[in-house]
Formats: structure tokens, C-alpha cells, sequence
């Protein structure tokens, strides 16, 4: 039985790389672990079964997981050899907080100068 050209043997390889994306993604969007496992209906110590690849996730599981983390379910299926690095995680955990603290300032006068700061100091 073969996968796209994989022997069966490497379907636990993609078990692994889309547990990772799973984790990479709950982190980079700064949900915990028990926040996205409540979502799907799994308990913590399950979804960090499926995170780690221990354990398969099934197709409706992964759909309740796409639809939790707002990407589509291809999402977990493209690149899944070359997983996010730590530094790249690190950045898209900052962009997030960034985006966050951004939309977080109420007055439209304050994020108008913070904008503006952001590009004068990318300018340099």
C-alpha cells in the first residue's frame, strides 16, 4: 500500500509533522493546550497525543481542529517536511502579540501613531 509514492511505514511520519503543525499553530495563535482540546471535544492529555504523533488523529477530528485554528484542513497537509523553525514560530508568536496589543488600543488617534512609529522605524 502506497501514499502518493510513501511506503506505509512513513505514515507515521506524516502523523508526526501534522501534530506538529497542530502545535506550532495552537501556539503561534497563544491558545493553551487545554483551550483547543476543549474546543474539539478531546481532553488535554489527548491532544497532546495527536501534537506529539503518538497517537493518529481521524479525518472529523482534524476537521474540528482546521475549523478551531481557522485554517483549512489542507493546511496541515502542505509542506509537511519542512515543519515551522523555532525562530520562525518566534516571530509569528510576536506578530500575533503585536496585532493583538494593536487592536487592544481603543483610541483610533493612538493606533493612527503607533502606525506611524512602526513605519518611520522600518524606514531606518
Amino acid at each position: 500500500m502506497t501514499l502518493k509514492g510513501s511506503k506505509v511505514k512513513d505514515v507515521g511520519e506524516i502523523d508526526v509533522n501534522i501534530g506538529m503543525k497542530i502545535n506550532q499553530l495552537r501556539l503561534a495563535l497563544g491558545k493553551t493546550r487545554q483551550e483547543l482540546a476543549q474546543q474539539i471535544g478531546v481532553t488535554h492529555q489527548q491532544l497532546q497525543k495527536y501534537e506529539k504523533g503518538v497517537n493518529r488523529i481521524t479525518a472529523s477530528r482534524l476537521v474540528n481542529v482546521s475549523n478551531s485554528l481557522d485554517v483549512p484542513v489542507s493546511y496541515f497537509f502542505e509542506d509537511t517536511k519542512n515543519p515551522l523553525s523555532q525562530e520562525q514560530l518566534s516571530r509569528q508568536r510576536m506578530y500575533l502579540e503585536m496585532m493583538r496589543d494593536f487592536t487592544a488600543i481603543k483610541e483610533e488617534g493612538q493606533q493612527d501613531i503607533v502606525r506611524k512609529l512602526i513605519k518611520v522605524l522600518s524606514e531606518e
